[in-house]
């Protein structure tokens, strides 16, 4: 009978743990659905080429330290299921000759529960078995782990009114203290930045 006495009494209690469990698990399901909204609008800005033209033609203007290279970046949605769902393929090349790749990397994108959006960045093993990718993308359906090595910084991605930036994770990028606090990447509508080279998606 004291067993079951103790049970009754402390039955409010264990009623108000419950409640308060799920309602911090509606909460986290709630945030990540905000953050999956955030990531697919985020996913529908970022593919595209871009140019950093206009930064190139200041610093011939403003003459000092030696100016930004004309760049022309290209981002395009690829279907590769070893890198996850949400996968993208950028190569960056000179404007003056696209022959010239500067470089190539995949993007991944994935919501975590606590980080929010979280973007994988991978290196090629091999980067010119997949050079001019954008133009045959279903050349990317056969990457497997081997043929790419992640970064190892993760960027995380937040909005930020109409625009979303991107920070080192500090857990995860080796070089931590306030550079994790520094803003990557910028995405807004039409523009791109990432680290100092500032680009304009190109009509």
């Amino acid at each position: 009978m004291g067993e079951i006495a103790t049970l009754m009494k402390n039955r409010p209690l264990a009623q108000a743990a419950l409640m308060a469990l799920v309602a911090l698990c509606t909460a986290c399901t709630d945030q990540t659905k905000v953050h999956e909204g955030e990531m697919t609008q985020l996913l529908a800005l970022l593919p595209g080429r871009y140019e950093n033209s206009t930064q190139a033609e200041i610093d011939a203007r403003s003459g000092g330290r030696p100016g930004h290279e004309v760049v022309a970046l290209v981002i395009t949605h690829v279907n590769t299921p070893r890198l996850g769902h949400h996968v993208f393929y950028a190569q960056e090349m000179a404007v003056d000759d696209p022959r010239r790749v500067l470089s190539q990397k995949m993007y991944s994108f994935r919501v975590d529960d606590k980080r929010g959006i979280v973007m994988t960045l991978y290196q090629f093993t091999e980067p010119l078995r997949w050079r001019d990718g954008q133009q045959n993308k279903e050349l990317f359906t056969g990457i497997v782990t081997e043929d790419v090595q992640a970064e190892g910084c993760e960027l995380l991605w937040k909005r930020e009114g109409e625009r979303y930036v991107a920070t080192h994770d500090p857990k995860v990028c080796p070089d931590g203290g306030d550079s994790a606090a520094l803003h990557q990447a910028e995405l807004g509508a039409g523009t791109l930045s990432i680290g100092d080279y500032k680009f304009r998606k190109a009509r």
